[in-house]
């Protein structure tokens, strides 16, 4: 059971103000104020710096933070690992972005549940900010994302490093061997906000001194099924990972849009909580990922 003066703190770091933490929890203002203060004199710190004008976590309390995310989570899988029925049963809760949950992890999560029919799997397809989010929060264990995060507040494993490139229709008027100047006088069509691919685009384009602003016609939207639909329709190019588009760019639907001097290539990595009890659980899923990646023919290129 996580002791409940951790509870309190976590809670005053997402609501960032004592009163409403007090409302939230169903205790004195005054109790949360002597929890937060128990723990500094416990751990021999200050966890959060009282002269700021607003409520901010000292360096130390930042680690502490960390560290807290963690025992809660432990503490959640410890709690639902008790109700499971069967007592070898396993149950992952995990998070993928949308390339990735749709094109990477079905034929893996089939080989899974045939082999180990009596574990459970539960996998939320978000974007990498929504993902990590949830993984602080406990709601998940772990998250399989593209594009940046902050390496050191996570543990993480490589799972794969994907070719991006630049597709449009088979038929789409294009001139060949663009430069990359040149790829903004077309419409893109890309990923909201806080996607990994939509990430990854903004910092390639960066390193040519671009943005997404300047092409000539932006289209966003959520789903990467609808946006390869309407790049077959002729109505603009995307950037996605090659094996996402492989069998359309094999069947002539899509094609590679040639850029000069335009190689790039983003990681996919398994991220999960620093110090997690579950730690080895997680690893032996991650290294069941690994085997059926690179035996699957259901995801060509991906390495």
């Amino acid at each position: 059971m996580l002791d409940y003066r951790i509870k309190t703190f976590l809670e005053l770091c997402r609501l960032k103000n004592y009163t409403k933490t007090a409302h939230s929890l169903h205790i004195t203002q005054p109790a949360v104020t002597q929890h937060i203060q128990y723990l500094e004199r416990e751990y021999g710190m200050n966890l959060f710096d009282h002269e700021a004008r607003e409520l901010t976590l000292t360096p130390k309390g930042q680690l502490f933070y960390w560290s807290a995310l963690t025992m809660e989570a432990n503490s959640r899988k410890i709690h639902e690992l008790m109700k499971q029925p069967v007592a070898a049963a396993r149950y992952f809760r995990f998070g993928a972005t949308l390339s990735i949950g749709e094109y990477l992890m079905p034929p893996i999560l089939t080989a899974y549940l045939k082999e180990y029919p009596q574990n459970r799997l539960s996998m939320l397809v978000e974007n990498t900010e929504t993902l990590l989010k949830k993984l602080d929060e406990g709601e998940i264990d772990f998250a399989v994302v593209e594009g940046r995060f902050d390496k050191d507040a996570y543990s993480h494993v490589l799972l794969a490093n994907e070719g991006f490139i630049a597709v449009c229709s088979g038929n789409f008027p294009i001139r060949e061997n663009l430069l990359m100047d040149d790829i903004t006088g077309y419409p893109l069509i890309i990923r909201e906000k806080g996607s990994g691919t939509r990430w990854i685009l903004e910092d390639i384009l960066a390193e040519h001194n671009l943005s997404i602003g300047q092409f000539e016609q932006l289209n966003e939207m959520g789903n990467f099924a609808v946006i390869k639909h309407l790049v077959r329709e002729g109505l603009g190019l995307t950037f996605a990972y090659e094996s996402v588009v492989g069998k359309e760019i094999r069947e002539g639907t899509l094609k590679k849009v040639d850029i000069q001097n335009f190689r790039a290539a983003r990681e996919f990595n398994f991220v999960y909580l620093k110090d997690s009890i579950f730690e080895k659980e997680y690893l032996e899923f991650y290294r069941y990922c690994m085997q059926k990646k690179e035996g699957s023919s259901d995801y060509e290129n991906l390495s």
